[in-house]
C-alpha cells in the first residue's frame, strides 16, 4: 500500500513539473524564455547545483556526526546516502512525513541498529527545528514591516507558518524538560478522542496509547543525549545553520546569474526564508503549488528589469533544483541500492539480535 502511495505521489510530482513548464511556456512567452534562457550565467548555475551537493552534505554531517558519537563504525558515504535519499521521501510524501521512517529503514539495511539510527535522525530533526525557529524568527521579526504592507496576505500565512513551527519546537522543549506532565496530556487527549470514536472501528487504543508512550520517551530520551554532549549539539547546530544559509542561498546565485542588481542579499534569502514558512504547513508533497506560487508572487519585482521578466524562468530553476532534483537523484539511488545491500549483506555478518541504545551509550564520553 505504501508503494502503491510513493507511486502515486511521484506520478503527481511529475505531473506537476509538466504543469510548471507550461507555466514558464505561458506566463513568459516563447520569446522571453529564450532571451532569459540566453542571459543566464551557466558557471552560476553550476553553483546552483554545489549548493545544493553541500545542503545534503551538511545534514549528513550532521546525521553522521550524532552516529559516530554513539558508536563509530559507519562510513560517512551510507550516512550520505541516506541522508539524500530522507530528502528524496520528504519531497514525494505529504507534510515531508516519509524521510525520516524510510531514513531508519535504510540505517537497518546498512547494518545500523534500529535504536542508533532512530537516535541519530531524532537528534538531528530536534536541531534542524531549533536552528529553523530561531533563524525564521529573526528574519521574520527584521522584515516583517517591510514586507507586509505590499504582501499583506502573504504574511498572513508566513506568520501562521511561523506559528506552527514555534509551536513544534515548544513542545520538543516540553517533551525534554516536562515529560511526565506530556505523557500525562497526551493520553487524556488520547483517551477523549478514543471515547468520542473519531478513529476508524479498527482502532486498538491501548496499542496506540503504548506507540504514543514511546514515541515521547524517545524524544525525551534524544534531548538527554543531545544535553549530555555540548560539542555534539555545537557541531550540529553549526551544520544546519549552514544547511540552511546555502539553501536560502540558492535564489540569490540565481539573482546575480542573470545578471541582476538593485536588490540586497538580506532581502533575497528573506523572501525564500518566507517561502519555505508558507510552505512549511502544506499537506502535499513538496507543498506543491503553494511553494512555486508564494515564491513567484515574493519574487515577481526582484526578477524583473524594464525590459523583461526573469520570474518564470527563475522560479522553474529554483524548483527544478530543490525539488525535482532530490527526487531524481534519490530514485536513481533507491533503484541500485538492492546491489549495495546484497554486497553489504555478504560481507558483514548478520547480528543475532537488535541492539539497544542502553544508558551508558547515552551519557557516553565527549567527541
Amino acid at each position: 500500500m505504501k508503494k502503491k502511495s510513493n507511486k502515486l505521489n511521484l506520478i503527481i510530482c511529475a505531473i506537476a513539473f509538466v504543469f510548471m513548464i507550461f507555466y514558464v511556456y505561458f506566463v513568459d512567452g516563447f520569446e522571453n524564455l529564450v532571451n532569459s534562457i540566453s542571459k543566464i550565467n551557466a558557471g552560476f548555475l553550476i553553483i546552483t547545483v554545489f549548493l545544493m551537493v553541500v545542503y545534503w552534505l551538511m545534514e549528513a554531517l550532521g546525521v553522521h556526526a550524532a552516529l559516530n558519537t554513539i558508536k563509530k563504525g559507519t562510513p560517512f558515504w551510507k550516512t550520505l546516502v541516506i541522508a539524500i535519499l530522507g530528502q528524496y521521501f520528504n519531497c514525494i510524501t505529504p507534510s515531508s512525513s516519509g524521510g525520516q521512517p524510510m531514513q531508519a529503514y535504510y540505517f537497518t539495511k546498512f547494518g545500523v541498529p534500529l535504536s542508533h539510527g532512530m537516535t541519530a535522525l531524532l537528534s538531528k530533526f530536534i536541531v534542524y527545528q531549533f536552528v529553523l525557529t530561531v533563524y525564521s524568527a529573526v528574519i521574520l521579526f527584521a522584515q516583517f514591516n517591510r514586507f507586509v504592507t505590499e504582501f499583506a496576505p502573504l504574511m498572513a500565512l508566513v506568520v501562521f507558518g511561523f506559528i506552527i513551527n514555534t509551536v513544534v519546537i515548544i513542545l520538543l522543549l516540553m517533551l525534554a524538560f516536562f515529560k511526565a506532565p506530556v505523557k500525562k496530556a497526551a493520553n487524556v487527549c488520547l483517551k477523549f478522542l478514543n471515547k468520542f470514536r473519531l478513529f476508524r472501528k479498527h482502532y486498538d487504543y491501548e496499542e496506540k496509547k503504548e506507540e504514543l508512550n514511546k514515541i515521547i520517551d524517545d524524544y525525551h530520551d534524544n534531548f538527554v543525549f543531545i544535553r549530555s554532549k555540548p560539542w555534539l549539539l555545537i557541531r550540529m547546530l553549526i551544520y544546519t545553520f549552514i544547511q540552511l544559509t546555502v539553501y536560502f542561498s540558492i535564489s540569490y546565485v540565481i539573482y546575480i546569474g542573470f545578471g541582476l542588481s538593485g536588490t540586497d542579499y538580506f532581502t533575497i534569502i528573506s523572501c525564500q526564508a518566507f517561502v519555505l514558512m508558507i510552505s512549511a504547513f502544506m499537506p502535499l508533497p513538496g507543498a506543491l503549488g503553494a511553494a512555486e506560487g508564494s515564491y513567484s508572487l515574493f519574487f515577481k519585482d526582484i526578477f524583473k528589469t524594464a525590459t523583461n521578466s526573469y520570474v518564470g524562468i527563475s522560479t522553474f530553476i529554483w524548483r527544478f533544483l530543490t525539488f525535482y532534483l532530490p527526487i531524481i537523484v534519490g530514485l536513481i539511488l533507491s533503484l541500485f541500492l538492492g546491489k549495495l545491500f546484497a554486497i553489504h549483506e555478504r560481507s558483514v555478518p548478520k547480528e543475532e539480535k537488535p541492539v539497544e541504545l542502553t544508558p551508558e551509550e547515552i551519557k557516553g564520553d565527549e567527541i
